[in-house]
């Protein structure tokens, strides 16, 4: 799986490298992102480091003391993450992404409501600046938007 997501990292890479900076930047930033954790991942298994299992983003790429608590840990993210995407469908990016992270750092991450509120407003002001003023992107209507406004029609 590993190997891969690498593969798939540089393909994405490589092969965006010849599209317009409006396309190009989202994968750009995905892997910006990914590989570096790709990196510590393939460390972790080659040097067999040790690492702690109440990190947020456990995923569980082998099995180890506690399987039960790691396949946990597996279906919530990949629910976490279908979640994500079915709101995003229905409530669009500008709502369901930041909602989506407030969630998850402030019920999985334990972290407090502040700090919760402030990535949420981060990633809200990406979207935003980046993609909204910068790249002036365009965005599907969701679905739950088209019903509010068949109820209260624009006079």
């Amino acid at each position: 799986m590993l190997l891969f997501v690498g593969a798939f990292f540089i393909y994405l890479f490589v092969e965006s490298l010849s599209w317009p900076l409006g396309a190009a930047l989202m994968p750009w930033i995905a892997v910006g992102i990914g590989f570096p954790f790709w990196l510590y991942r393939m460390a972790v298994l080659i040097f067999r480091v040790t690492e702690e299992s109440s990190q947020i983003m456990d995923i569980g790429f082998r099995l180890g003391d506690d399987p039960t608590g790691e396949r946990a840990r597996f279906i919530r993210i990949c629910s976490f993450i279908v979640g994500l995407y079915v709101g995003i469908w229905l409530i669009g990016f500008h709502v369901a992404l930041p909602l989506g992270i407030l969630f998850y750092v402030r019920v999985y991450g334990e972290v407090g409501w502040g700090w919760s509120i402030f990535l949420a407003l981060m990633f809200l002001v990406l979207i935003i600046g980046v993609y909204d003023r910068l790249l002036h992107a365009a965005w599907h209507e969701p679905p739950v938007l088209q019903w509010i406004l068949a109820f209260f029609p624009a006079e």
